[in-house]
């Protein structure tokens, strides 16, 4: 394999949804000659008998021992914890890099444990799923998806170019952002949608569920979502999420009064911009 894979160990930090598939992507596409998991609780028993790695433990130092990347795909609520667990274990040459949904604190998190011991990359694969865990991951995840990575300021062009190697090599492409514009773009097209769809959920009532058809199924199938997750998420990104839902509830507001007033002129305006936006935006879609 050209560049640099197959890698002499891989560390993944985390067997869920996207851990998981990181691991059996890797895998599949022999990135590297040697896998390490960490994994645990119940879940680990289904990663043992997964029979993907060589190691699956649940000492992070063990896992980290000697690999060359690192990929921590934990809630930024479990990082802090894990990355200090890691430091010492971790080897000064390695690259360690994260898949958190939220930029900015999960940079200063990698920064404040991983500084003057190795080097680390932020990324963000832009391809989860309404379901979570391990049994759910699967080695197309990243296929077609972007992976957003989000260099230190001074980053190491070597670091960087095997973070942005390991994506492609998984079927991602990828993009290279700033950790706060990296949250104000995927506030907007990731955060707010969940929390809308959310909403939208519990505004209908049974009764309309019950005659609910694929339109309603395809805006809604995100709120099926692991609450505890997204509320996290939520959160920790709020100081992009709440103008972008300000913008939307000024847009919805003016689609309100446009509908009060039979504007028929305005509403079909509004509708024909929202079906060429989405039309091109599918177009630029793999």
């Amino acid at each position: 394999m050209n560049g640099p894979f197959p890698l002499a160990r891989l560390a993944v930090i985390g067997t869920g949804l996207i851990g998981g598939s990181v691991a059996r992507a890797a895998r599949q596409f022999r990135l590297c000659r040697e896998l390490a998991l960490f994994s645990v609780g119940p879940e680990r028993e289904a990663v043992q008998a997964a029979q993907i790695a060589e190691l699956v433990s649940d000492d992070a130092a063990e896992v980290v021992r000697g690999a060359q990347l690192v990929v921590v795909a934990l809630p930024i609520a479990a990082m802090a914890t894990i990355l200090r667990g890691i430091r010492e274990a971790v080897d000064p040459q390695a690259v360690v890099t994260d898949t958190a949904s939220v930029k900015v604190p999960a940079m200063k998190l990698l920064q404040e444990h991983l500084e003057g011991r190795t080097r680390w990359v932020g990324s963000h694969p832009m391809s989860g799923s309404e379901r979570s865990g391990f049994g759910y991951s699967r080695p197309d995840l990243f296929a077609g998806a972007i992976s957003i990575l989000t260099p230190p300021e001074d980053p190491s062009e070597e670091a960087v170019a095997l973070v942005e190697a390991f994506w492609l090599a998984l079927g991602a492409r990828t993009l290279r952002l700033s950790a706060p514009e990296h949250d104000r773009r995927v506030a907007a097209v990731s955060h707010l949608p969940h929390l809308l769809a959310a909403v939208l959920v519990r505004s209908v009532d049974s009764g309309a569920l019950e005659v609910a058809g694929p339109g309603f199924r395809d805006v809604t199938r995100i709120a099926a979502g692991p609450a505890e997750m997204w509320s996290e998420i939520l959160l920790a990104n709020r100081e992009n999420v709440l103008p972008a839902l300000r913008s939307f509830l000024a847009g919805l507001q003016k689609a309100t009064d446009d509908l009060e007033k039979g504007s028929g002129t305005a509403l079909k305006d509004l509708l024909s911009e929202a079906a060429l936006r989405r039309l091109a935006f599918r177009k630029s879609s793999p």
